[in-house]
């Protein structure tokens, strides 16, 4: 009776933890669409060419400024969130459906202004959602789950940009509808989602309204959380810079002309994103099985270092394809491992608004990395490979020392990171 017990009762936290990765994976889908194609499509169509470029990067930057802010905003609320819903359920719902109706606004503005503004609104509502999500994840899953769950759910947000990006190239005439397909499959499975049992602290008690500044003081005391923060920033941030300026790169050493050089950085791209999710899922279920994740950050750092410095002399497609997916593989690895190390030593009832700073530390490289990578480019005399006038080679090693410099965060997270290290507090179910 009791090991029956115990299958029922992890064939429903399986449940959970693929639903929770749905809600991911479609969250990240809806924001990919407009992006690849209904928003440049837009400022093209309204501004001359010498202005749509400025206007794109414009929108992009306030929408990735808006999602910085969504994170640990939304997480902190749904800390606070008191109701027949739960805490997280009712900003999932919530930010689903606001995030619809700001895709459909922006898919009907016929201004730059209204265009960009209903972006800013779509990256804060669907953030709304992720942020939720997130920290239902860690309400849901044991001590035992959190690696392959925290992997899991990081390779469902890769996932999740395929199908727009798939649909935009086989229907480039009718991206507006694609750009409803994964807005409308969120509404569908945050639905699903809202069946989800939620986990409230044993002790529960309605949380003081307003701003609290202590929360940034409790961070700031986390050291544990503080080098779980940083080691994600370094390798997100080691990461964009290894996969910058690919499709250049290979103009530049291998084809010498776009037609053909636009294929082999496709590849790459590719190699890079199934690297992710397979290191995701499989880093992940490897770490939960040992129950250690200090040993898969290493490896992760060390591998990331090694690919970028691959990439930094690659000069056929292979060699590059090889680099792109060990970075992937690398940084999937981290992720998920980071994540579920996150999980350990949350604060209990503030999950949401740390794992919404966690996320932070993956914005922010894609905001500030592009800006310095084109910086680097400019180092030195030129590229020594291929005699280029941009550098790639201090580029990427530049990545690689990135990517080992994380490695100063393992001894500050080598207690919370051992198989003894305690599991957080104990949870009760409540409506």
């Amino acid at each position: 009776m009791r090991m029956l017990l115990a299958q029922t009762t992890a064939r429903q936290s399986r449940r959970v933890v693929l639903l929770l990765a749905a809600v991911n994976l479609v969250t990240l889908g809806s924001l990919t669409a407009p992006v690849v194609a209904v928003m440049p499509l837009k400022f093209a169509a309204l501004l001359p060419e010498d202005q749509r470029a400025g206007a794109l990067a414009t929108a992009l930057a306030l929408g990735s400024a808006a999602a910085l802010l969504a994170n640990p905003l939304f997480g902190a609320l749904s800390d606070r969130t008191r109701g027949r819903l739960g805490r997280r359920r009712p900003w999932m719902l919530g930010g689903v459906l606001a995030g619809f109706a700001f895709l459909a606004a922006l898919a009907t503005g016929e201004s730059v202004t209204a265009v960009t503004a209903s972006w800013v609104g779509a990256q804060l509502a669907f953030n709304a959602t992720m942020a939720a999500s997130t920290a239902l994840l860690a309400d849901s899953v044991t001590e035992q789950q959190r690696g392959s769950a925290s992997g899991l759910f990081t390779a469902a947000a890769f996932v999740g940009t395929l199908p727009p990006l798939a649909l935009s190239a086989l229907l480039p005439r009718h991206v507006d509808a694609v750009s409803f397909v994964m807005p409308a499959l969120a509404v569908v499975v945050v639905g699903a989602a809202m069946m989800i049992p939620e986990r409230m602290p044993l002790q529960a008690t309605p949380a003081e309204p307003g701003p609290r500044r202590r929360e940034l003081l409790r961070f700031a005391g986390s050291r544990a959380f503080v080098a779980v923060w940083l080691q994600r920033f370094a390798m997100q941030a080691a990461f964009s810079l290894a996969a910058a300026f690919t499709l250049y790169l290979v103009i530049d050493r291998m084809t010498a002309d776009t037609v053909t050089a636009t294929p082999v950085a496709m590849v790459a791209t590719l190699c890079g994103g199934t690297g992710i999710v397979a290191g995701a899922i499989i880093g992940g279920t490897w770490a939960s099985r040992r129950g250690s994740y200090l040993p898969f950050f290493a490896a992760a750092g060390v591998g990331l270092a090694a690919a970028a410095m691959l990439r930094a002399v690659a000069e056929t497609p292979v060699a590059l394809w090889l680099a792109a997916a060990a970075g992937g593989l690398a940084v999937g690895t981290s992720l998920a491992v980071n994540l579920a190390l996150a999980m350990r030593v949350l604060p209990a009832r503030r999950e949401g608004a740390y794992l919404g700073l966690l996320n932070v530390a993956e914005t922010i490289p894609q905001v500030v990395v592009p800006v310095a990578a084109a910086a680097l480019l400019r180092v030195g005399g030129g590229d020594p490979v291929s005699g280029a006038a941009d550098n790639y080679a201090v580029l990427y090693a530049t990545a690689a020392v990135i990517a080992l410099l994380s490695l100063l965060t393992l001894p500050a997270v080598r207690r919370a990171s051992a198989p003894e290290a305690a599991a957080r507090p104990a949870v009760s179910t409540s409506a």
